[in-house]
């Protein structure tokens, strides 16, 4: 009896500390969703939207974007940038470092009146299994949203996509154009140069590839490699972010 009485009594407390570990997981993600749209940047060209793109860095009134190189290279300047708040800022499109071959491209923009905030890189590497979040700005092609699976979540703010993943594959060799980590989300056309971030909010890669992509062409590695039919079939069934270790290479003054 004396058993019952005291369960009885610790069972509301255990009840509240439950509560209070579900609601900081519901405060954590929603910081972690504001984060991305804080940092998500819409690419555009001749005014129309034409990607996605992360607010990498700000020097006094001149911040960095980065994005994919084949979102860039798909249209012609010229170019701007859609910040969180609405604001439409014409872009300079940077060169390159010399012997990059990776599937990033630079942008710089100047915003003398408004301060944006800008991504922090993450400070620990990522393993697989972890959780992580990316999002960009699905284009309204006439295509059916991804089927999502049932722990999937997305958000969507001003036409950006918010996805909670997992991190299926970490490649010791990148396939070509540098994409190393596969994540199970369904990112879709257009969200390609959004961020990836990790359960800090530590920004990890930079989309670029989605699942069951329809060309059937066999990957090489960065080596010269042609992958392997298992390693073929892991990769069409995933997501695919550049590291930050690339990303910070193409980000040097």
């Amino acid at each position: 009896m004396l058993f019952v009485t005291i369960f009885t009594l610790m069972l509301p407390k255990i009840l509240t500390q439950s509560f209070v570990i579900s609601e900081l997981g519901v405060t954590q993600e929603r910081k972690l969703q504001q984060h991305l749209r804080s940092i998500s940047i819409k690419v555009l060209a001749r005014g129309e939207s034409i990607g996605s793109g992360v607010l990498l860095a700000r020097q006094q009134q001149v911040y960095t974007v980065v994005t994919n190189a084949h979102v860039i290279q798909a249209t012609s300047a010229p170019f701007q940038l859609q910040t969180h708040d609405g604001q439409v800022y014409a872009a300079a499109l940077i060169a390159p470092p010399s012997g990059q071959n990776r599937d990033l491209s630079i942008l710089r923009f100047q915003s003398n009146r408004r301060t944006y905030e800008t991504a922090k890189l993450a400070t620990t590497s990522p393993k697989i299994g972890d959780r992580v979040w990316s999002s960009g700005f699905p284009s309204d092609d006439g295509t059916e949203p991804v089927a999502r699976r049932p722990s999937e979540s997305a958000t969507t703010d001003w036409g950006v996509d918010i996805v909670n993943a997992q991190i299926t594959q970490l490649l010791p060799v990148a396939i070509s154009g540098g994409y190393g980590i596969g994540f199970d989300g369904s990112i879709r056309k257009g969200m390609s140069g959004g961020p990836l971030i990790d359960q800090s909010g530590g920004l990890i890669g930079i989309n670029g590839v989605h699942a069951q992509p329809l060309w059937d062409t066999p990957e090489t590695l960065e080596n010269g490699s042609i992958v392997s039919d298992t390693l073929q079939s892991q990769i069409d069934n995933a997501s695919w972010a550049i590291p930050i270790e690339f990303v910070k290479s193409y980000a040097r003054d």
